[in-house]
């Protein structure tokens, strides 16, 4: 399955609005996200002579302190493509407080030698999100499969417009029971475009929202609605472990 059918298979729960609807819509377009944390993501390569085992080396030896846990001040997952590029992998570096976590965590990694495996842009990107939908049951952090789109709002639709297909797309999800989680972030304050992440828990998980969902008639009518917000532009799919 390609990235963009499982894309399809998940962001098609999104139920559609009726004509009478059409105030209420206007009235939430003047809605804005309440961001949450902020984000950073890091493209890297193995140096010369490193493997992916040197990198999970190296991660498995990384802890945080317990502080950081404990007051979950930021979060850190490494992000593996599922595609052929083994030399590749993406650092995402997430950041619920107000403490400058970007070069207390460069400095660490720096110090325990990361340079020496892999190089990386470390440039800021400077995304800010929000966690919409979480339908977790079970959830040790450890490892889980991730789908990252790229996407950009239609002409007269924003994030207003769109909460309203993402309460209902949640009150759907609360019925399934899949281990899931949603988020909603935009780099450097450009609210045309967003990039929507896709967690889940469980291995099966297109399965499972295949056999719950996609082969029933509203699929179709959740498709449209989701076409009358906003249009993916790309897709993309990683298996990430988290540095705990």
């Amino acid at each position: 399955m390609n990235n963009i059918k499982c894309f399809s298979l998940i962001f098609f729960f999104l139920v559609s609005c009726s004509s009478s609807d059409q105030q209420l819509i206007e009235g939430n377009k003047l809605i804005t996200p309440q961001y949450e944390f902020s984000a950073e993501f890091f493209e890297c390569n193995l140096n010369e002579g490193y493997t992916l085992l040197n990198l999970e080396s190296f991660i498995s030896s990384l802890t945080r302190s317990k502080s950081s846990i404990d007051e979950n001040i930021y979060d850190v997952g490494v992000f593996f493509p599922n595609s052929d590029f083994e030399n590749k992998f993406m650092i995402n570096l997430k950041n619920y407080s107000n403490n400058n976590i970007y070069e207390l965590f460069l400095n660490e990694i720096s110090t325990r030698g990361f340079d020496q495996i892999a190089s990386c842009n470390f440039e800021q990107n400077n995304y800010k999100g929000l966690s919409l939908i979480s339908s977790i049951v079970e959830n040790d952090k450890l490892s889980h499969s991730v789908e990252i789109l790229r996407c950009v709002y239609n002409n007269g639709y924003n994030f207003g417009s769109f909460r309203v297909a993402i309460d209902r797309f949640n009150i759907t999800m609360k019925t399934l029971d899949i281990p899931y989680e949603a988020l909603y972030l935009v780099k450097n304050n450009d609210e045309g475009e967003f990039t929507w992440i896709n967690n889940f828990y469980v291995d099966n998980y297109s399965d499972l929202i295949s056999s719950e969902w996609i082969s029933i008639q509203e699929a179709e009518d959740i498709k449209q609605e989701f076409s009358e917000n906003a249009k993916c532009v790309d897709a993309k799919s990683y298996d990430v472990f988290y540095i705990l």
